[in-house]
């Protein structure tokens, strides 16, 4: 359902400069033009969507689908993180901007148009050698205080987590009674390290031993990546037990654009987000559609 949020644009204009000089200088995630031959002609139109990074694996495979039935519409994506993504959308600088949370109460009179359009699994990942394969929720939030620092194996946690603000600690917040508290009482202690994006955390899960950390299904499905994902007492983050709400850790991806600057182009491209071919793709690759 695509949420339309109107009010004044004061803040996004002030904000402009800053976020453009910012875009200019960071390198483009992906080109996504379709797998034309050398001697076919290049696109002829160029969108760009930035936000974050939980948002632009999925997206990205999103672009690939789209253009090959498009090959005039190359796709350029960046990473910006959610906040800046929604204040460039608002500013008129990208056609559409990559969120992993709703608009917040700052955001909602910039506007701009919300749509929800895949839910994936908050996980609890480890390094592939680990030999343990669930946790509690208990065990979860000892780690978090400081009170647990070895695996039930013995081995000592190379404990790992995301930001304050993060959209996967937001979702453990939410769902995981206790947590909140938990993360705060952590906040204050030495004993985890605090990474700042999905790349950093996923190279850091696969690279140092016993690691545990927080990342999502849809992301690790479908860059194919050899993080152990732990069970939740006792319930893996599958499709089904998302959809049942059994495993009750999900983050919501979603769009956001300004109906009164959205290219045709960038409307085809969300139609197709929306169509049967496009929850197809979500649904092969670890994600439910949002329909």
């Amino acid at each position: 359902m695509v949420l339309p949020r109107r009010g004044p644009k004061n803040w996004s204009m002030r904000c402009a400069p800053r976020l453009v000089a910012a875009l200019l200088l960071l390198p483009s995630v992906v080109m996504a033009a379709g797998d034309r031959g050398a001697m076919a002609q290049p696109a002829s139109e160029t969108l760009v969507f930035a936000g974050c990074d939980s948002n632009i694996p999925l997206t990205r495979l999103l672009a690939r689908a789209f253009t090959q039935n498009h090959p005039e519409v190359r796709i350029q994506l960046r990473t910006v993180g959610s906040t800046n993504g929604v204040a460039l959308t608002a500013a008129g600088v990208i056609q559409i901007g990559l969120v992993s949370r709703p608009l917040r109460d700052a955001e909602e009179g910039l506007g701009l148009a919300f749509l929800p359009y895949a839910r994936t699994a908050v996980v609890v990942g480890a390094d592939p050698d680990t030999p343990d394969t669930t946790l509690t929720a208990a065990e979860l939030l000892s780690f978090y205080r400081g009170t647990k620092l070895t695996w039930n194996s013995g081995r000592e946690v190379a404990f790992l987590t995301r930001e304050e603000g993060d959209s996967s600690v937001a979702s453990l917040k939410q769902a995981m009674p206790g947590f909140a508290e938990a993360y705060a009482a952590g906040a204050n202690t030495s004993h985890w390290t605090i990474l700042y994006s999905e790349p950093t955390m996923h190279e850091a899960l696969l690279t140092r031993r016993f690691a545990l950390g927080l990342s999502d299904l849809g992301t690790t499905t479908l860059e194919r990546l050899p993080i152990k994902v732990l069970s939740i007492d006792g319930i893996a983050p599958t499709p089904e037990n998302i959809a049942s709400g059994r495993y009750p850790f999900v983050k919501t991806l979603g769009f956001v654009w300004r109906e009164d600057a959205l290219p045709a182009s960038a409307r085809a491209f969300v139609n197709f987000v929306q169509s049967d071919d496009g929850a197809g793709l979500l649904r092969a690759h670890g994600y439910l559609p949002v329909r």
